[in-house]
């Protein structure tokens, strides 16, 4: 028998009279347990900031001059010093005028060159420091130097020429000067983009255009250090580049095995921590306030053979779910919390699914009720994953909801069980189709 429009009609507003109530108990949240791939999730708002890392806009910038060394009042002769050694009627023999050298250095690398020059005159011959610290002197022949001033220097030759009766005492005329300071040849490593020119780029252009550079500079002792070595490269590194260094030594005896990246960013201070990597130090350039510095002095003072490097900074949160699916860039120095990450995502958190009115462009009302859950993976220091849950409608008016997003989340924009329902059903129920067939009888 066939059934009337009429009961027809009606049998139609009865059930969607019952899905829509449904669609209204299960936005509830009643049975989300039931329906809801979330069930098992941390809402955000019940989670401590402080059990994630230090907020990137609380950080502050290393003291700089704590990446150098203090300077002495007098230099110390040591072993890879030049000296100008003059004595009158003796070296150099038979000249009464008083030599004079022109300090100057030709090198294919770049030189920091002490005070600002490396050329200035000085009076005397030049004599290299052996490496034991040494000079050889006509007449007097070898003479121990080794940590002694210049004024101490030409005390202890002044002595051995009285000693072995080259001059008389009281008419001697001696001087001793710093000709060409040792250096310290060590090599720049960057990451960074090093290009003065800023242009903005779309993220999946970074990795075609990115290159790093490389120097190789001598660095004059006592400006042998970290602050030196990032001053005539560049500078800081740029926002490309993480706010860290590493100081790998060429001393450390370091084995031919690769070091991984995962060992890079956990190495901590003094090369404790790493089993195959012992001589490397990591220094960052910025912390949370009041915390100490985890770097001795002894850290930044390079030696032969260093190698100082930065490292690009890779800091990336994935989307997915609702958003578009991507590998969405982090800023280096500000925060992101949930809301501003589905804005990068292309998204809108307050838009229909997540994106803007043009899904309407059609007139179709089937998703007027926006997705407002956003389900984060979170990875945590010690492996294991977290899940947390993140309420859009409430996080409008709760802070604590607006979780801050971290690097290598991954975060997910999905419907409530309730609003999936009923932007399910205005779908099914949107068309005309249905209503004119069910009028005509068909």
């Amino acid at each position: 028998m066939t059934r009337s429009k009429e009961s027809i009609l009606k049998s139609v507003a009865q059930t969607a009279c019952g899905l829509l109530a449904l669609a209204a108990i299960s936005t509830t949240g009643c049975h989300q347990h039931l329906v809801s791939s979330a069930a098992h999730a941390v809402p955000a708002h019940r989670l401590d900031p402080e059990l994630f890392a230090c907020s990137r806009e609380d950080l502050g910038p290393l003291p700089y001059a704590t990446l150098g060394q203090p300077k002495p009042a007098a230099h110390r002769i040591a072993a890879g010093d030049t000296l100008s050694v003059y004595v009158f009627g003796v070296f150099p023999p038979n000249e009464d005028e008083t030599p004079v050298q022109q300090r100057t250095q030709a090198v294919n690398q770049r030189y920091y060159p002490p005070r600002g020059s490396v050329v200035a005159p000085t009076t005397g011959l030049p004599i290299q420091v052996d490496a034991d610290g040494s000079i050889t002197l006509p007449i007097i022949g070898r003479l121990d130097v080794n940590r002694l001033t210049m004024n101490e220097a030409i005390e202890r030759v002044t002595n051995r020429l009285i000693e072995e009766e080259v001059v008389q005492e009281g008419k001697e005329r001696v001087t001793v000067d710093l000709l060409i300071p040792r250096v310290k040849r060590v090599v720049v490593l960057r990451e960074d983009t090093p290009s003065t020119a800023v242009a903005l780029v779309s993220p999946q252009a970074v990795d075609e255009i990115h290159r790093g550079s490389g120097e190789v500079i001598d660095l004059p002792i006592y400006e042998n250090d970290v602050l030196h070595a990032l001053a005539s490269t560049g500078g800081l590194p740029g926002t490309d580049a993480a706010r860290e260094l590493y100081v790998i030594r060429a001393s450390a005896g370091l084995n031919n095995s690769f070091i991984s990246g995962g060992q890079l960013q956990s190495i901590v201070s003094g090369g404790e921590g790493g089993q195959c990597n012992a001589g490397v130090i990591r220094i960052p350039l910025a912390g949370c306030p009041c915390d100490s510095l985890p770097f001795t002095q002894e850290d930044v003072i390079l030696e032969e053979g260093d190698v100082v490097f930065i490292p690009r900074r890779n800091e990336y949160f994935i989307s997915g779910g609702l958003l578009p699916g991507g590998r969405v860039p982090l800023p280096r120095d500000q925060d992101v919390d949930v809301i501003e990450a589905i804005a990068l995502a292309s998204g809108s958190a307050g838009g229909p699914l997540g994106r803007d009115g043009s899904v309407l462009a059609g007139g179709t009302p089937g998703y007027l009720r926006e997705p407002s859950r956003v389900l984060i993976l979170r990875t945590l220091p010690d492996g294991r994953q977290m899940t947390i849950r993140c309420d859009l409608d409430r996080a409008m008016k709760d802070s604590k909801e607006r979780i801050r997003i971290l690097p290598d989340d991954v975060v997910m924009l999905q419907q409530k069980p309730g609003g999936a329902f009923f932007n399910g059903f205005l779908n099914y129920f949107s068309g005309d189709s249905i209503l004119v067939s069910l009028t005509r009888g068909d």
